[in-house]
C-alpha cells in the first residue's frame, strides 16, 4: 500500500512539468535573451542610447539646454521603462548638468543660499577654454541607469558666434548638380572686435586689404573684419563648434544632411538665387547665397520643328516644343546642336504668351488652341516672380532676377465659318453704344448707359465691355449687352484691361490716383498718378503708363500730369522721367476742332475723354518692352541696367534707345519686326517705320533666340555691370502724308493687320473741311527691310465712299480690324457712318483695299452742362437735340456661325 502510495504522488508531481493540458504552455528560458533560460532576461535594461545627437550639440557660453531622455531598450532593442536616469559630463568646468539632464555651458549655482535654488544660474566657464589660441573646447555626457551607460553625446562648447558666411560654390550649379555646404564663423573678442573662429581649410587670410572687394569673398577668403586672433590656428567649424543647420529660403535648391559624415550638399533644382541661413548654438544667421544657373537659351517650335505654321479652326490641341538649356557654358560647352551652350534645362516655370489670346491661346504648359480665326505671335518668357528669382540685392549675379525671351512662333488661322459682333460708342459724346451683328448686318438698339462714359475698352477675351465715366466704373457683358456691375469708388478713365481679364487699370484724374480693379471683387489697390495710356504685356504681368505734361489744363482745373513712365510688375510701381513732348491736339477725341468746339473742351473737368486714349505704348514682340510716343520716340527695355549687387544703383526698365523722329501715336506689328507711328508736326501730317532688331543668336536656320541680358565686366576690380537690352532700332523711312488726301489736325491710331503686312491711320480733321471725301491712309510695310538696308514701304490712300444724297465723309476717326485680317471698320467725322473696308488676300497697291458697305450706328450726342445737361463728363459742343454723333470706340469679337 505504502509503494501505492508512492507512485500516486510521483504522477501527480510530474504532470504540471511534462504535459500540456488545454492549450496551457510553460517555457521559462523564453524570458532570458540567450533563450537558454539564464542570464539577462528581457525585462532587463540592456542599452541607452541618444540617437537624436549622432551629430553632437553646439553649446555657447553660458547657454543652458535640457539634453532629453534616451532610448532605453532591452536585449531585443525593445522599449524598457526606466524611472529615472544619472547624468554625467567629461569636463563640468565648462560642461555642467544637472540631475534632471539640464545642460550648461559653464558651471551651474550650487548651494547659493538665499533661496536661489540649485541648478538655475548658468554661468560661463571660468576659466574659458581654449584650443590652439580659441576659445573653444569639448566634452562628452552621458546618461545611466541600473549599471548602464548611454553612449557618449559630444557637446561643443564655444563662444558666440557672431556671424556665419557661407563657404559654397564658386559659380552657379545646373539643375541636378550638387555641391557641399560648409560654412566659416566669427565671434566677439574682448576688444569688442569680430575675430575668426573657424573656416574651411581651403579660406586664408585675404593678402589685400579689408576694403577691398574681393576680401568678402567668403568661399576664399578669411571675412572676420578683426582677423585671425595671435597664434591661433583655425579649425574647420564642424570640428570647433559642431555641426551647422542651413536652411534655404526657397525651393531653389534642395539641401540634405549626411548625419553619418556630417556632409551638407545643396542640389540644383530650378534656376534663381536663394539666401541660405545657418544656424547653430541656437541663434542663425544669413550666410550666404546659392544659385541656380538660369536659362541663356529658350528656343519654341511646333511639332515638326517650324516656327510658322498654320491651323485651322476646329484643329486639335497643338503642342508647342520648348528647349531650355543654362549658362552654364563650362560644364556644356556649345556644339553644332547647341551653338549657345549651357546645360538642358527641365521643368522651369515659363510664361507662354499670345498676341491674341481671344483667337489663339496658349496654356501654362505650351499646349496651343485655335477658336476662331487669326494671327497670333506665341512665345515663352522666364522672367522674376515665377522664374530665376532672387533676393533684390542680388540682381545680375550669375544672371540671377533677369528675364529671358524665347523666339516667336507665328500661327495662322485661315477664315472659316466665322463672324463677328462689333461694339461702336463716343465717350464724351453720347451715353449709348450701339452693337452690331455683322452676320445678319443688323444695327442693334442703342444702349444707354447710366452715365456719358469717358473710355470703352473690351478685354481680350471678349468677355466683357468696360466704360469709364466721372461718376462710376460701368461694365456690360458682351454677351447680353447688359449692364452687371456699376461701381462708383472707382471713377475715372478707364485705361486698360490685362489679357486675363483679371485687372483694370482705371484712372481718377481728380484724386490724381490710378486703380487696380480686381475684376473678380478681390479689391483694388491704389498708387498716386496720373496717364494717358496705358499697355499689359500679354502674360498680365507688367503694365506699362505714360503721361505727358502737355495734358495739364488748369483752367479746367486739369493738373497734375508730368511726363513720366510708370511701369507696374510683380506688385511694385516704379516710375521714370520721360522727355517732354507736344500732343498734336489736347482735344477729346471725336470734338472737331472748331472755335465752339474748342471753347467746350478747355471748359470740360477731369475724368472726361482725353485724345490720347488709344496712344498705347507700343510693346516690342516678344514683349522685352515698350517704345514711347514723344521727340524723340524711346524705348524701355527689361533688361536693368547699374551694378551688380548694389540694389540702389539699379534701373530696372532703362531707355537703351530712341529714334529721332516725332510720333504722336504707335502701335508694333505682330511679327514684330515694325514699330510704326504718325504725327502731326510743323511739317505736315508724316507717318514714321522704326525697324526693330533684338539681339539674338541662330540656332538653326530658321531659329533665332533672343539673347539673355548683356553684362560686362571690369578686368581689375572684378566688378560686373548690367547693361540695357537694346531693341537696334533704325529708322526705315519718315514719310509725309499728302495734305490734299489727308488733311489732319491730329493724329489718333496706326492700327496694323493681324497679318503685319498692312496699316491703316486714322486722324482728326477741321471741322470745315471741304474735301470732297475723305481719304483713308494705309501703310504697306517692306518686308524685307533690315537694319544693313533699312528700305521704306509705300503710303497708299483709300477713298472713302460718299452714300448717294448723304454728308461727305471728312476724316477717319478710329478703326479696328477683325482677327482674320478680312475686314475694317472706320469711323468718320462728318457723314458719321462707319464704313466696311475690305481686305484682299494679297493686298498692295495694285490689289489695294475697298470701302464695300457703309451703316449708321446712330449715337445720340448729349448735351454739356454749358448747353444745359446734367451730366459733367459730356463734352459735345452742341445741343443734343436729335444729333447723332461719329463713333470714336469700336471693339470687334469673332463668334462662331457653327
Amino acid at each position: 500500500m505504502r509503494r501505492y502510495l508512492t507512485l500516486v504522488c510521483l504522477l501527480f508531481l510530474a504532470i504540471p512539468a511534462g504535459i500540456s493540458i488545454s492549450g496551457c504552455y510553460r517555457n521559462p528560458a523564453a524570458a532570458y535573451c540567450n533563450g537558454v533560460g539564464y542570464g539577462m532576461k528581457i525585462t532587463d535594461l540592456d542599452k541607452i542610447l541618444f540617437q537624436q545627437y549622432a551629430t553632437g550639440i553646439s553649446m555657447a557660453f553660458g547657454q543652458t539646454r535640457n539634453l532629453g531622455l534616451p532610448q532605453a531598450e532591452n536585449c531585443k532593442d525593445d522599449t524598457v521603462n526606466v524611472s529615472s536616469f544619472s547624468y554625467g559630463s567629461t569636463n563640468r568646468q565648462f560642461l555642467d548638468i544637472s540631475p534632471s539632464g539640464n545642460m550648461c555651458a559653464g558651471t551651474w549655482n550650487r548651494n547659493t543660499g538665499g533661496g536661489i535654488a540649485d541648478y538655475t544660474i548658468c554661468s560661463k566657464p571660468n576659466p574659458l577654454p581654449s584650443t590652439n589660441g580659441l576659445p573653444y573646447g569639448t566634452a562628452f555626457v552621458t546618461a545611466s541607469a541600473q549599471s548602464v551607460s548611454s553612449n557618449p553625446v559630444e557637446v561643443f562648447v564655444h563662444a558666440a558666434v557672431s556671424s556665419v558666411a557661407l563657404v559654397g560654390p564658386q559659380s552657379c550649379l545646373s539643375q541636378y548638380q550638387t555641391a557641399t555646404l560648409d560654412a566659416q564663423a566669427c565671434y566677439t573678442d574682448s576688444n569688442n572686435q569680430q575675430v575668426q573662429m573657424c573656416a574651411p581649410a581651403t579660406t586664408q587670410a585675404c593678402p589685400y586689404k579689408n576694403t577691398d572687394p574681393r576680401c568678402n569673398n567668403a568661399s576664399l577668403y578669411y571675412v572676420c573684419p578683426g582677423g585671425v586672433p595671435k597664434g591661433a590656428s583655425i579649425p574647420n567649424c564642424t570640428a570647433s563648434i559642431g555641426t551647422l543647420t542651413y536652411t534655404s529660403a526657397s525651393s531653389i535648391g534642395l539641401i540634405t544632411t549626411d548625419t553619418t559624415d556630417n556632409i551638407v550638399t545643396l542640389t540644383a533644382e530650378q534656376p534663381g538665387t536663394t539666401s541660405i541661413t545657418a544656424s547653430v548654438a541656437g541663434t542663425g544667421s544669413s550666410a550666404g547665397y546659392f544659385t541656380v544657373c538660369p536659362p541663356k537659351s529658350i528656343s519654341l517650335t511646333l511639332a515638326n520643328g517650324g516656327t510658322t505654321g498654320t491651323i485651322p479652326v476646329g484643329s486639335p490641341t497643338q503642342n508647342l516644343v520648348t528647349s531650355v538649356y543654362d549658362s552654364n557654358v563650362a560644364s556644356c560647352p556649345p556644339t553644332n546642336a547647341n551653338p549657345v551652350g549651357g546645360c538642358p534645362l527641365s521643368g522651369p516655370s515659363l510664361d507662354y504668351q499670345s498676341t491674341d489670346p481671344m483667337d489663339i491661346s496658349v496654356d501654362s504648359s505650351g499646349a496651343v488652341t485655335v477658336s476662331f480665326p487669326g494671327v497670333a505671335s506665341i512665345y515663352a518668357i522666364c522672367q522674376p516672380g515665377s522664374c530665376n528669382s532672387g533676393p533684390l540685392n542680388m540682381i545680375g549675379e550669375f544672371g540671377t532676377d533677369l528675364s529671358l525671351s524665347s523666339n516667336p512662333v507665328i500661327i495662322s488661322t485661315p477664315p472659316s465659318t466665322a463672324s463677328d459682333y462689333i461694339w461702336f460708342s463716343s465717350p464724351g459724346q453720347s451715353q449709348y453704344f450701339v452693337p452690331v451683328e455683322l452676320l445678319s448686318g443688323t444695327v442693334g438698339s442703342p444702349v444707354r448707359m447710366p452715365y456719358v462714359p469717358n473710355s470703352m475698352i473690351m478685354d481680350r477675351l471678349g468677355t466683357n465691355l468696360y466704360f469709364g465715366s466721372p461718376h462710376e466704373l460701368m461694365i456690360y457683358s458682351t454677351n447680353s449687352n447688359t449692364l452687371t456691375t456699376q461701381n462708383p469708388s472707382v471713377p475715372g478713365v478707364v485705361l486698360a484691361v490685362s489679357p486675363n481679364n483679371s485687372q483694370l487699370l482705371i484712372n481718377d484724374q481728380a484724386r490724381q490716383l490710378f486703380y487696380l480693379y480686381t475684376i473678380n471683387g478681390a479689391g483694388i489697390t491704389t498708387f498716386g498718378g496720373m496717364g494717358n495710356a496705358a499697355a499689359w504685356t500679354p502674360d498680365s504681368k507688367t503694365l506699362y503708363i505714360t503721361d505727358n505734361a502737355s495734358l495739364n489744363n488748369p483752367a479746367a482745373g486739369i493738373t497734375g500730369h508730368t511726363d513720366t513712365l510708370y511701369v507696374y510688375n510683380q506688385n511694385n510701381w516704379t516710375t521714370y522721367k520721360l522727355k517732354p513732348s507736344t500732343l498734336s491736339s489736347s482735344l477729346p477725341p471725336g470734338v472737331l476742332p472748331t472755335t465752339a468746339g474748342q471753347q467746350i473742351a478747355d471748359t470740360v473737368p477731369v475724368n472726361v475723354a482725353i485724345s490720347s486714349t488709344v496712344q498705347t505704348p507700343a510693346l516690342i514682340i516678344p514683349s522685352v518692352g515698350a517704345f514711347l510716343r514723344g521727340s524723340p520716340t524711346e524705348d524701355h527695355t527689361w533688361c536693368p541696367s547699374g551694378t551688380v549687387g548694389d540694389y540702389n544703383s539699379i534701373s530696372f526698365y532703362p531707355q537703351p534707345d530712341s529714334v529721332a523722329v516725332q510720333s504722336d501715336t504707335l502701335a508694333s506689328t505682330t511679327d514684330g519686326k515694325h514699330i510704326l507711328g504718325a504725327a502731326v508736326t510743323s511739317s505736315g501730317f508724316e507717318l514714321s517705320d522704326i525697324g526693330v532688331d533684338l539681339p539674338a543668336v541662330q540656332l538653326t536656320p530658321e531659329i533665332s533666340v533672343p539673347i539673355s541680358c548683356p553684362e560686362a565686366t571690369n578686368a581689375i576690380t572684378g566688378v560686373e555691370t548690367l547693361l540695357p537690352l537694346t531693341a537696334g532700332p533704325w529708322l526705315n523711312a519718315t514719310q509725309a502724308l499728302d495734305p490734299t488726301k489727308a488733311a489732319a489736325t491730329a493724329v489718333n491710331q496706326v492700327i496694323p493687320s493681324p497679318e503685319s503686312n498692312l496699316a491703316f491711320i486714322t486722324y482728326t480733321a477741321e471741322a470745315n473741311n471741304t474735301a470732297t471725301a475723305a481719304q483713308l491712309p494705309y501703310y504697306l510695310p517692306n518686308a524685307n527691310a533690315s537694319s544693313t538696308s533699312p528700305k521704306a514701304g509705300t503710303v497708299e490712300y483709300l477713298q472713302l465712299t460718299t452714300q448717294t444724297g448723304g454728308t461727305t465723309p471728312i476724316a477717319p476717326l478710329a478703326g479696328a480690324f477683325t482677327p482674320d485680317s478680312t475686314l475694317f471698320f472706320v469711323s468718320t467725322a462728318g457723314d458719321n457712318m462707319i464704313h466696311y473696308i475690305n481686305i484682299p488676300a494679297a493686298v498692295s497697291a495694285t490689289n489695294p483695299p475697298t470701302d464695300t458697305q457703309q451703316i449708321s450706328p446712330n449715337l445720340p450726342a448729349c448735351t454739356s452742362v454749358s448747353q444745359g445737361g446734367v451730366d459733367a463728363g459730356c463734352t459735345y459742343p452742341g445741343n443734343g437735340n436729335g444729333e447723332i454723333v461719329p463713333a470714336t470706340a469700336i471693339a470687334v469679337k469673332p463668334r462662331s456661325t457653327t
